[in-house]
């Protein structure tokens, strides 16, 4: 077994930071701090390494499954591309997933295997709505599944925990709530924040003596970097750009230009592109244009490009540049923000401390202060002026190094959203997949309608509407295809009109007294199309638009050009998957034909075989382990009805799960089921004397049940089952279980159903190349 030392070497080729080395003995004898104080540039992300490292020695306490949480959907696959390279280097295999929105090729087949290591890297509406039973982009009846996952055996790494407050208010309650279940699971989950911001009441771990004398560390907090304040006219653009060029001209080679808005940073960009080299970012863009871009802009100005010479260049970017890239500038021309952000945009200029002093500007704008508020701008003003000292040669300037912000009096804290107080009755909602319920106060706080994805499809043309939800279903949009749009700004778009929210990249709170403008009549409405999990379908009416829900819009009608979002761009989208760019979704876990038949007893043992697997793999008790092989050999006992096997095409003599080349759609009225007729029901009537986990698992496993069972078409069969009583029986699985303990058990039975469906496709898929 290795060292945390001898494992942190193979993979960086360099011993720890004293930090890091602590953090490993915590979790060796047993715990992880709850939240981590640490200034930028000081490798938070190496909790990844120690996470790994923990699997590797088998330790029980260790959860199984770490999300990676940064409010930053650019910055999403940056964490990821750490894990996957820390898990390569050093032999511990992980699975490790993207999970920012939209639809993704693996989103389901990750899952598969509960018992398996697997690092998910995430942001606050994907973690969040899971963990609330409410998953977005995710069927409902599938959302449970979700939650069991990231409710339990799950390390929940919190970066810039400042920059999503009201989320961490909700982790905070769910901890609290999972601790009163008292689930005899006893599996570990734990929330740790990572952040420069200290977080009030936390046991946090920060930087010794022994971090700030190490020779890596001291040269990054150490290095200066001088900034002057400039106030900007009318003219915004101009005055970057002007400042921009001077420090180029003052031997600067990439300079980085941030900036709060997109449109002025697209301005910006194309003024400097007539003197240089120059790049944009901005954070509403498809993964996949972006992950060029990425790569582009890494191999030029990354943390490992100093070692050569670097190409001039000028980087231009919004506030998505924060937080996750390992970019190095040479100076740094910035808008004014709050301290928070400002002390990340800074964490970008020599990055590594390797040039030791550098030069910046924080330049004030006139006008909207959005997405921040007036009175955060203002106190950032105050506390920077207080900074500021004569050098000479220079003038009035302020050291916004780490460790000359140390030494400066404490900066304004940020405003504080607050989310409201989740309660244990509010559970009782919450997991109702049948109730409709906004999750979103909770994650985001009170603001009013965030982010939406949006996708782009060719193919959908104004004169065959009745096709568009086919054409979306066959080619559902994957995350590389997907931007996230403020909701507001999505609907003013689609309707013609201009909104200031879609020049932001974050959402902000609508005043309480709106212009009336924004209560005029749309003066046009596109078509699009919206899928929410299960189903596709196609509408004009933009108030249909909700949190959850995809947008797929017709290629043809623009909004997007090579650097992202665009309202004015009339030019038709490249659709990704039709030019073969990106992969399909072409496996869904709750598939329910093959291109051959499946016996039912085949499929019943199979099934069984893997709970009873999965349970052993996550550390089950015997008598759990015994419960979830029993529900999987009789999950789908209900299928062996007179009617159900003629739907499913058996012959007299065979009893199947699977269909094989039948259609149910077409076959369901003719074999004489009922819309409505759940075999599940059946299933649980078949089996009266089983207890009273095993039935309530069996009712449950394709997501329903929870808590009501439906009673049409077949009240008889809703009473053979227990239905009058079921509610009864929810609340003391509940009871016994907890809340995300009871949706655990359902996944793993779940899983088990996906992983042998799998297996049977792929044994499908052998067959059929035999044949061929």
């Amino acid at each position: 077994m290795l060292t945390f030392e001898q494992f942190f070497e193979r993979i960086h080729q360099r011993q720890p930071f004293p930090w890091q080395r602590r953090v490993a003995e915590m979790v060796e004898g047993g715990q992880w701090p709850q939240a981590i104080h640490l200034p930028t540039s000081a490798g938070k992300t190496a909790v990844i390494d120690v996470w790994l490292w923990a699997r590797s020695r088998g330790w029980s306490h260790v959860p199984r499954r770490l999300y990676y949480l940064i409010d930053r959907r650019s910055l999403v696959d940056a964490a990821a591309e750490y894990a996957e390279r820390s898990s390569n280097l050093s032999g511990v295999p992980a699975t490790v997933m993207r999970l920012r929105g939209g639809m993704d090729v693996a989103q389901d087949k990750w899952m598969l295997n509960p018992s398996a290591s697997a690092m998910v890297s995430t942001t606050v509406d994907q973690l969040g709505s899971r963990l609330l039973g409410r998953a977005y982009g995710v069927g409902r009846f599938s959302a449970p599944i979700h939650t069991g996952l990231a409710g339990n055996d799950a390390l929940i790494v919190v970066d810039e925990a400042h920059l999503v407050e009201p989320l961490r208010q909700t982790l905070d309650r769910v901890a609290a709530l999972r601790q009163k279940a008292l689930s005899p699971l006893s599996l570990p989950w734990q929330v740790v924040t990572m952040t420069a911001t200290p977080t009030p009441g936390a046991s946090t771990l920060g930087l010794s003596p022994d971090d700030l004398a190490h020779p890596l560390l001291a040269a990054r907090f150490g290095a200066r970097k001088l900034t002057i304040l400039l106030a900007a006219g009318e003219a915004a653009a101009a005055a970057f750009v002007d400042k921009a060029i001077a420090l180029r001209a003052c031997g600067a080679e990439v300079v980085g230009v941030v900036v709060n808005r997109v449109a002025l940073a697209r301005e910006v960009h194309a003024k400097l592109s007539c003197h240089s080299d120059a790049m944009l970012l901005i954070g509403r863009a498809r993964p996949f244009e972006r992950d060029r871009l990425g790569t582009k802009l890494m191999a030029a100005c990354g943390t490992q490009t100093r070692a050569s010479a670097r190409a001039p260049m000028f980087v231009v970017a919004t506030q998505t540049i924060e937080v996750g890239l390992d970019l190095d500038f040479d100076a740094l021309v910035t808008e004014l923000a709050p301290i928070s952000a400002l002390r990340q945009r800074f964490g970008r200029l020599d990055r590594l401390g390797s040039v030791g002093l550098t030069h910046a500007a924080v330049i004030a704008t006139v006008g909207s202060a959005l997405p921040y508020d007036q009175d955060q701008l203002d106190a950032a003003t105050k506390w920077l002026k207080q900074g500021l000292v004569n050098v000479e040669g220079v003038g009035k300037v302020i050291d916004l190094g780490v460790s000359s912000v140390a030494t400066m009096s404490t900066p304004p804290a940020a405003t504080r959203k607050r989310a409201p107080v989740l309660h244990a009755a509010d559970l009782s909602l919450l997991f109702d997949v049948e109730v409709p319920f906004d999750v979103e106060p909770y994650l985001h706080g009170e603001v009013r309608g965030t982010d939406i994805s949006v996708a782009w499809r060719a193919g959908l043309e104004a004169g065959n509407l009745d096709d568009w939800a086919d054409v979306v279903e066959r080619a559902l949009p994957v995350s590389q295809e997907v931007i996230s749009l403020p909701i507001r700004a999505a609907r003013a778009w689609l309707s013609g009109r201009s909104a200031e929210v879609s020049d932001l990249e974050t959402e902000f709170v609508e005043p309480e007294d709106p212009p009336k403008k924004r209560r005029e009549a749309p003066t046009l409405t596109k078509p699009f199309v919206l899928w929410d999990g299960e189903t596709a379908w196609v509408t004009s009416d933009t108030k249909s638009i909700r949190r959850g829900l995809l947008v797929v819009l017709p290629a043809t009608d623009g909004g997007y050009d090579q650097f992202g979002w665009s309202p004015a761009s009339t030019e038709p989208v490249v659709d990704l998957m039709a030019q073969g760019l990106v992969q399909a979704r072409r496996w869904r876990g709750d598939n329910t034909r093959t291109s051959y038949a499946v016996p039912l007893a085949t499929h019943l043992k199979g099934v069984g075989q893997f709970a009873e697997h999965f349970a052993n793999g996550c550390g089950l008790s015997p008598e759990m382990t015994a419960a979830l092989g029993e529900a999987g050999r009789l999950h789908d006992l209900g299928k062996n009805d007179p009617r159900f096997q003629l739907l499913l095409g058996a012959t007299p003599n065979e009893l199947l799960a699977k269909s094989g080349v039948i259609d149910p759609r077409v076959t369901r009225e003719f074999a004489g089921i009922p819309p409505g007729w759940r075999h599940e029901i059946a299933s649980v009537a078949a089996r009266p004397e089983s207890s009273p986990l095993v039935r309530y698992l069996i009712g449950t496993h394709h997501g329903r049940g929870r808590p009501w069972l439906p009673a049409r078409p077949d009240v008889e069969l809703w009473r053979q089952a227990g239905g009058h009583d079921w509610p009864t029986l929810h609340k003391d699985m509940v009871a016994e279980y907890g809340w995300w303990g009871l949706a655990y058990l359902e996944a793993v039975l779940r899983l088990a159903d996906w992983a042998r469906s799998a297996q049977e496709q792929e044994q499908a898929a052998l067959i059929e190349r035999a044949a061929a």
